[in-house]
């Protein structure tokens, strides 16, 4: 079996399954292939590839300083030498992997080429120059279509345990159906919904269905979610806090009717494991506006319902520090009852 690696730097859950696609179009193209996934720990990757197999994860860290780097350097060396890999496809523009593959007598190294890292490549199409200020999305599709990697299929769906989906179904039978997905959480203030709003929209939700309510998040959320279910006001046994392993929430997903929340990790989880997705898009623009449109398959975009301001104007509509909005003059425009409006009319 041939040991092929995948670099993917980025930082979060949903960066990294916005790279899925690109994943998934590899692992098919090299079906007998072992894979050997490079990413951050925050993108929660052994978990979201659990049930993929020929897949490992490394986890990397990020290089503080010199020294660290140094050291970085020679224990992904000596991994590299370790796991016979012969093949590295670099989804990123830094030079940091192409060295460390060269110095590891990688067969072949294929990455952007850009700057210095094109100098340590020694296989495939490197990325036209048009290119060079676009988003990672498009560069990893660019990239890969120009080495011949079939992108006409895609799939950006994660495989979700049966057994997990079995488990789900029979600790929560007797809860009455469907099931809603609450994704309250964000990192970000600017994507980030009022409590109140979140416990309105349920409040309204709970009057017009009868549905029972999860709310999702890390477990260290699991105060945050309690506060905000004591403050619904509504029956114990259709609300419940959920703030589980990714997996768990891969599993009850998967059984769910729709998600509505923030624009964060939880919405990409959602969309992955083909569940009807609404997101509050008050401080960055809908995936309809960016790369998802044009690169993403329809089984994947029929699901994807984005809530924008009732003005329909997109806040920082290409994501930059400078151009952040507020909670006010965003996702607080963004009422429970528009919200809920959007939502029947959808269902």
């Amino acid at each position: 079996m041939s040991v092929q690696a995948i670099i993917l730097p980025y930082y979060g859950i949903g960066d990294f399954l916005s790279n899925l696609i690109f994943i998934n179009a590899l692992l098919n193209k090299f079906p007998k292939d072992k894979f050997i996934i490079f990413t951050k720990p925050r993108t929660r990757a052994k978990n979201l590839l659990s049930n993929q197999k020929n897949v490992k994860i490394f986890y990397i860290k990020n290089s503080n300083n010199f020294f660290s780097s140094i050291t970085d350097f020679f224990l992904l060396r000596s991994f590299f030498l370790k796991e016979n890999i012969n093949k590295v496809w670099i989804l990123h523009r830094s030079p940091r992997f192409a060295v460390i593959s060269s110095f590891s007598k990688v067969k072949d190294i294929l990455g952007f080429g850009y700057g210095i890292q094109k100098q340590f490549l020694n296989s495939g199409k490197y990325l036209s120059k048009s290119f060079k200020d676009s988003i990672p999305v498009v560069k990893s599709y660019e990239f890969l279509k120009a080495n011949n990697v079939n992108l006409k299929s895609l799939n950006p769906f994660l495989k979700v345990s049966q057994k997990d989906i079995i488990n789900i179904k029979k600790k929560f039978k007797l809860l009455r159906k469907p099931w809603v997905i609450i994704g309250f959480s964000s990192t970000d203030k600017s994507r980030t919904w009022k409590d109140s709003y979140f416990i309105k929209l349920i409040q309204l939700l709970n009057k017009d269905k009868k549905y029972t309510f999860f709310l999702v998040g890390a477990p260290l959320e699991k105060e945050y979610a309690n506060k905000i279910i004591r403050s619904t006001n509504i029956k114990k046994d259709t609300i419940k806090n959920f703030c589980k392993p990714i997996e768990q929430t891969m599993a009850l997903m998967n059984q769910s009717k729709f998600y509505i929340g923030n624009d964060a990790g939880n919405a990409h989880l959602s969309l992955a494991c083909k569940l009807k997705t609404f997101i509050i898009h008050g401080g960055s623009p809908p995936y309809t506006h960016t790369v998802y449109k044009k690169y993403y398959p329809n089984k994947f975009l029929n699901n994807l319902n984005p809530i924008l301001p009732p003005d329909k104007v997109i806040r920082n509509p290409k994501l930059r520090t400078s151009d952040t909005v507020s909670q006010k003059e965003g996702m607080d425009l963004i009422k429970p009852e528009y919200v809920v409006r959007k939502i029947l009319k959808n269902n």
